[in-house]
């Protein structure tokens, strides 16, 4: 690798030395030169008082007298200096006896004509004539104007000398420092970099930087070095890079099989994708079709059901007659149960499947829950007392409960069905079931029923609400029931824009609580 001679390193530095090098030199010299301005220009001062001291007596007798020759003997005396411009004699009243002047501007070298544009190079120097002390008034004055760019030339040639001597000396400083820094700078740098530049980067091991044994102590020893251990790095690196470079691509093949697989499983997913939803739509219109067939059949067996429960009735009650054998007044009753409990199911069958078929609507009105909790005490109190319990029901002080906006017969329904739960599953003799409703501290109606029955284990307490499900309890396999009525509660309940809760523990008893929201209840005026 090849440098420029002006941006090697040496030559930088150099320059930068002799830079600083030479402003100073340049500041020392200016304050040497100008020490030596002052010093010449007193030097000056004092000759041209001495000449003017040694010309004033006989200036002083030529004015006495009045002799004009030898007052312009004594001004030619004065401008026998190259330095003085003029000179001139004048009394006492300012008239000139005898004067002489020359024109000093083409006097000197070059450095005086240099220094004209630097200086002020005209000064005035007067001095009074002196006479006896007896002698009253002054006579008159000497006077002469001086150059001072001839009289200081010997100054402003010791100046050029000195500034540059500082020239010649500062570039022979630039050329011994040059030469200092490339040979114990620049050129170990140099080959630093040579031989930097010759390593194999596939094999930066293979070659080591070596210094001159006159730089093993110092900075470039010490960044030789650093260099080979960065190289030793560099080639661990390396290997590592190619160990796993190998790695990937045997990873790389894996990959590609793996891509394969996965493409393959995709393509499986997407076949049981489409065939899942063929099944979800088969499914869907089988759940249609049988919505469709419960709410026809419900409809076709509600009728003749309808007619049993009449006549059985009248049978039971002999609206036309005794009947001969008491057996029969009882398979009369029986009959007349059986096909109320079957119309019920009936009811709830068809009010599913009308729900599922989106086709029911809800019916709202003012709903007066303490006297929809009565009538309720009222239907299921008997079943109750039948089995050797009863319904209490707590409510605040006064039955002071809100109205709410609802469906009632829907609302009453799903009172029905956990009363008739509670009181179904609760054993004979037990602890009475309790209802209880109250407005809870953000503003919903709650109504609790609560049991003490044989409960509902905790896996089966998200699924009672699903349709035809009942809780895997052996004992509730003992009563009879559908498993529509929680689903019944929860889809009513959802209607009205509330909430089911369910607390429930094996053999102590279940807990409902369902809860209409404030904007259901209807504020009293």
């Amino acid at each position: 690798m090849k440098l420029h001679w002006s941006d090697r390193l040496s030559f930088k530095l150099a320059r930068t030395a002799v830079i600083i090098a030479f402003v100073v030199g340049l500041i020392l010299s200016a304050g040497q030169v100008y020490l030596d301005y002052l010093e010449e220009g007193d030097l000056l001062d004092q000759k041209v008082n001495k000449s003017l001291a040694v010309a004033q007596k006989a200036a002083t007798r030529a004015v006495l007298i009045l002799d004009s020759d030898l007052a312009t003997e004594v001004v030619s005396g004065l401008m026998e200096y190259d330095y003085i411009a003029e000179a001139a004699i004048l009394d006492d009243h300012g008239a000139v006896l005898s004067a002489d002047q020359q024109d000093t501007s083409g006097f000197g070298t070059n450095s005086v004509r240099v220094a004209r544009q630097l200086i002020t190079d005209i000064s005035t120097y007067e001095r009074e004539l002196e006479l006896p002390d007896t002698m009253a008034d002054q006579p008159g004055s000497l006077r002469v104007v001086v150059d001072r760019a001839v009289g200081l030339q010997p100054f402003f040639s010791r100046a050029v000398t000195t500034f540059m001597s500082g020239l010649v000396r500062n570039l022979l400083l630039v050329l011994l420092l040059y030469f200092a820094f490339h040979q114990g700078l620049t050129k170990s740098l140099v080959q630093i970099v040579e031989k930097i530049s010759a390593i194999n980067p596939e094999q930066p091991r293979e070659q080591r930087i070596a210094v001159h044994k006159k730089h093993r102590k110092d900075e470039l020893g010490l960044l030789a070095s650093q260099i080979n251990l960065s190289f030793d790095a560099v080639q661990v690196l390396i290997d590592n890079l190619r160990s796993t470079n190998k790695a990937l691509s045997s990873s790389e093949e894996t990959l590609r099989k793996r891509s394969w697989e996965l493409e393959q499983e995709v393509e499986r997913t997407k076949k049981t994708t489409m065939e899942l939803l063929v099944t979800k739509e088969q499914a869907e219109a089988a759940n249609r079709a049988k919505s469709v067939f419960l709410a026809n059949v419900s409809h076709e067996l509600r009728t003749p059901l309808n007619a049993i429960i009449g006549f059985s009735s009248i049978m039971a009650d002999q609206m036309f007659g005794p009947i001969g054998h008491e057996k029969y007044r009882e398979y009369l009753q029986d009959i007349r149960n059986s096909s109320e409990h079957l119309s019920d199911i009936l009811g709830e069958v068809l009010d599913l499947a009308k729900i599922e078929a989106g086709q029911f609507n809800m019916e709202e009105e003012t709903v007066d829950v303490v006297k929809m909790f009565h009538e309720s005490l009222a239907l299921i109190g008997g079943q109750a007392l039948q089995k050797g319990f009863q319904i209490d029901l707590k409510l605040p002080p006064n039955e002071d409960l809100p109205k709410v906006n609802g469906d009632r017969l829907r609302l009453k329904q799903s009172v029905l069905n956990l009363l008739s739960n509670a009181v179904k599953f609760t054993p004979a003799g037990g602890n009475n079931v309790q209802i209880a409703s109250w407005v809870t501290d953000s503003g919903e109606l709650a109504i609790n029923v609560k049991d003490s029955g044989i409960g509902i284990p905790k896996e089966d307490q998200e699924l009672v609400f699903s349709p035809f499900v009942r809780a895997a309890s052996a004992l509730s396999k003992n009563h009879e029931g559908t498993g529509l009525g929680l689903a019944l509660v929860k889809v009513f309940v959802d209607m009205h824009d509330g909430r089911v809760e369910l607390e429930s523990t094996m053999d102590v008893g279940s807990s409902f609580t369902i809860y209409l929201p404030n904007e259901r209840i209807i504020e009293e005026a």
